[in-house]
């Protein structure tokens, strides 16, 4: 790690490093080329696998954004009404990159997607104990904690890239890299209280759940709440072994 916890693998060729502070575990990868001939990523053979399921970095769905502007009017007369509605819709379509290109001498860096958005599940509540945490004021409020091995952990996931030095065409090269989750807090803190004003956490994400009781009726709101889930990642200790044996200036 460095000294904002944010994951390294480097070697003479290419420089990857790995940041997932934020909410839901963003997938944050910069590579850096260091050679002298442009290197090629080929995202729709790159894949998220998470507890041994695959997720491709190209995702499968056209985003579509956009807007409706429009006007109505309404008339009665005599117990019959008549309405009317008008407008025009406004939307981009926006196509998934398949690669990206990297420049000799050059760094890039994107954020295909997120580990999860869900709470992690098969953690039983006897995994965590009080604890104590500081949070960025200095101080202390009570938290649920449950710390986890590369065995133990509830979530394990790989980032499988697929690149090509020199010209696209040309064979590709596997690099792959493994996380696990070694670390789960629960607090009804916001995640500003705890930890999320702090650059240097390149190893932690949260997810909020929200909480609550009752249900909405017409002229009052719901009581809410949200419970935040701070997860701490590790790397494995096969991380980046294969960057030296398949990449050469």
């Amino acid at each position: 790690m460095n000294d904002k916890l944010e994951f390294v693998s480097e070697n003479d060729s290419l420089r990857l490093l790995y940041n997932f502070n934020g909410a839901d575990g963003p997938i944050n990868i910069t590579i850096q080329n260091k050679l002298q001939v442009p290197v090629y990523i080929d995202w729709q053979r790159s894949a998220l696998v998470i507890n041994g399921h695959a997720i491709s970095y190209v995702p499968s769905e056209m985003k579509i954004l956009g807007g409706f502007n429009g006007s109505s009017y309404n008339y009665s007369s005599r117990g019959s009404s008549y309405g009317a509605t008008s407008g025009s819709l406004h939307a981009t379509a926006s196509l998934p990159a398949t690669k990206d290109f990297i420049p000799p001498q050059s760094y890039f860096t994107k954020s295909p997607m997120g580990v999860t958005n869900k709470l992690i599940e098969n953690v039983p509540d006897t995994a965590f104990h009080r604890v104590n945490f500081t949070m960025m004021d200095g101080y202390s409020v009570p938290v649920k904690l449950a710390t986890f091995t590369e065995a133990t952990s509830p979530l394990r996931f790989r980032s499988y890239l697929t690149l090509m030095v020199g010209d696209s065409t040309n064979k590709p090269v596997a690099i792959e890299h493994s996380f696990y989750v070694s670390e789960l807090i629960n607090t009804t803190r916001s995640p500003q209280d705890i930890w999320l004003t702090s650059a240097y956490r390149g190893n932690q994400f949260y997810i909020k759940e929200p909480t609550g009781y009752g249900k909405a009726m017409a002229g009052f709101g719901v009581i809410m709440g949200s419970a935040v889930y701070v997860a701490t990642v590790e790397s494995m200790s096969q991380v980046g072994n294969n960057i030296g044996n398949n990449i050469s200036k």
